[in-house]
């Protein structure tokens, strides 16, 4: 839970030098002859009783250290009658609330304007804008100063030259290099993926929206992981293609994917063990794992059942899934299991079919069933060696779960595999037109059957939308967006050309590497330091400054031509 604090001042008028991120007062004034327990909870948690925050002696005021981070829910009895409010109190902001009889829940004030903490952004995105303007102006001067004096260059030795071409023709050479070979839109998209999993995995300046969900909904920071996932998918397409071209041998080639979903385990590991001082405490699950298994099922789905000369006829028009029906047979054989086990799967002492939190949710009914079936097979199968923070901040003590465990791996198979399928779509049609039209068409497809499961809700639904879960309605939501994201890529890098993908291209070509980079060295100097006494503008800065360094890191290693693989 988000910690409240009491301060010795009576009018919470000097408060702003003590407050953290996220943090204001409530200066709580109680006119009544008896003492009053204040009780609140943080809306994100909806089905949560209030917590006992304080004990408001009898005509006294007590000024209170609250969180911003949600609106928050406080209510108090009196007289057998409640007070139930709701405020979105702002950071650093300092309030009043008088509690009396003659008026029950009056309105809450202001006593000190609060600052605003979205400032920084709006400096950011500005100084972004106008980077790309100034860009943009640049490139024009340019390419104009370049015709102007190309119009105008003339040539002394013409004759010479035309004489020397008619006897000794001279072919142009174009250099290919690993890099010009590449399509740039995918490598967009994965440094898209790849930097904004960076700037949030530091931190994202402990704005909400750039951390995780609390349990249910969606913030731009649950968005990087299935985009990384549905990308490395589409290029699977394009490499299956290939390997299949070169070898007849597709044992060599689900051998070779072995090797490599072994080789990423391995290093998930070396991540984890970074947060452990134990063997016998080390996280099995993780980030690299979740995405190694899902890649490993469906490169050998695949490399099984993929055609090296598909025949459609007329049905060309539907080649990309009659192609892949056995294939798409398996995946959703998996998507149905891992349904039925969420739904039907019997967990002592809990409902069938539960996907929230355990701790507070349900007024404290589920304590212990958090996560449902996925949290219940997590635990059975990995015991200690799973996700350990058991101290939730919107939910109390919840039971040990991961948010990349078995079930969830299950989940990014549909993820992966809906990635291979707009693979399909780039391989197998010609105009950029048609190609835009299926992808925007999936997009729209996902989309609204997320929206049936969750009822086009937060948290309401057969299925919420939830990334601890790894939820269908999640998985398909998230792919919605990627889908439409792609296309917008590939219209405007690869077939209008207007935009060459910088500075997210260079990070796409290397983005295994950053991510394993930006693991190990995520609290050392100079990619991050101590901040004494931080704030979201110098969190942000030094978020910004950790995802620029690596951009710069893969710029360098994109124009010597390295590209790093596993």
């Amino acid at each position: 839970m988000f910690s409240f604090g009491e301060k010795a001042t009576n009018d919470g008028s000097d408060a702003n030098a003590t407050l953290g991120i996220d943090e204001a007062y409530l200066s709580v004034i109680n006119n009544y002859n008896r003492s009053i327990t204040f009780y609140s909870i943080v809306s994100e948690c909806r089905l949560c009783h209030g917590i006992p925050q304080a004990n408001l002696s009898a005509q006294n005021n007590t000024t209170l250290i609250i969180p911003t981070k949600y609106p928050l829910h406080m209510y108090y009895t009196s007289d057998n009658e409640q007070c139930h409010t709701t405020y979105t109190f702002k950071e650093h902001g300092s309030y009043g609330w008088n509690l009396s009889a003659e008026e029950i829940c009056s309105e809450i004030y202001v006593i000190n304007e609060p600052s605003n903490p979205y400032l920084p952004l709006l400096a950011v995105f500005i100084v972004f804008i106008l980077s790309i303007i100034a860009s943009i102006i640049a490139r024009i001067i340019v390419k104009t100063i370049k015709g102007y004096f190309w119009r105008n260059m003339t040539y002394v030795h013409d004759d010479l030259a035309r004489l020397q071409e008619s006897e000794t023709p001279i072919q142009a050479a174009i250099r290919t290099t690993r890099l010009s070979t590449r399509i740039q839109s995918i490598d967009t998209f994965r440094g898209i993926a790849i930097l904004l999993m960076i700037f949030v995995n530091n931190g994202g300046g402990k704005y909400v929206f750039f951390n995780h969900s609390a349990w249910f909904g969606l913030t731009v920071a649950d968005l990087v992981l299935p985009w990384f996932a549905w990308i490395m998918g589409l290029t699977m397409t394009i490499s299956k293609r290939a390997e299949l071209r070169v070898t007849s041998s597709r044992t060599k080639i689900i051998l070779h994917n072995f090797v490599r979903s072994l080789t990423l385990i391995a290093l998930g590991l070396v991540i984890n063990s970074q947060h452990t001082k134990y063997l016998k405490d080390l996280r099995f699950p993780g980030v690299l794992q979740l995405l190694a298994i899902s890649y490993f099922v469906c490169a050998v789905i695949e490399t099984v059942f993929t055609k090296t000369h598909p025949q459609f006829g007329r049905f060309s028009m539907l080649g990309d899934i009659i192609e892949n029906w056995v294939q798409w047979l398996i995946i959703l054989a998996i998507v149905a299991l891992h349904t039925l086990l969420t739904f039907l799967l019997p967990i002592p002492n809990c409902p069938k079919g539960y996907l929230g939190p355990g701790g507070y949710d349900h007024f404290n009914k589920y304590s212990n069933c958090t996560g449902g079936a996925a949290g219940y097979i997590d635990r059975y199968v990995f015991g200690n060696h799973m996700y350990n923070k058991t101290k939730d901040p919107v939910y109390g003590v919840i039971s040990r779960y991961d948010p990349e465990g078995i079930m969830n791996t299950m989940s990014a198979i549909l993820i992966v595999y809906l990635g291979v399928h707009a693979g399909k779509i780039l391989l197998h049609y010609y105009q950029c037109l048609l190609k835009m039209f299926r992808w925007l068409l999936w997009s729209i497809i996902t989309g609204i059957i997320a929206g049936f499961l969750c009822n086009f809700s937060k948290e309401d639904g057969i299925i919420p939308v939830s990334k601890k879960m790894m939820t269908i309605s999640f998985v398909l939501t998230t792919c919605s967006f990627a889908f439409l994201l792609f296309a917008v890529l590939y219209y405007l890098i690869d077939y209008k050309q207007i935009w060459t993908g910088a500075p997210f291209v260079y990070a796409g070509a290397n983005s295994i590497f950053l991510y394993i980079g930006h693991s190990i060295t995520m609290d050392l100097f100079p990619w991050s330091w101590k901040i004494a006494e931080p704030t979201h503008s110098s969190l942000l800065a030094m978020n910004l400054w950790t995802t620029v360094l690596w951009g710069i890191i893969a710029y360098g290693l994109y124009k010597k031509d390295i590209v790093i693989t596993v």
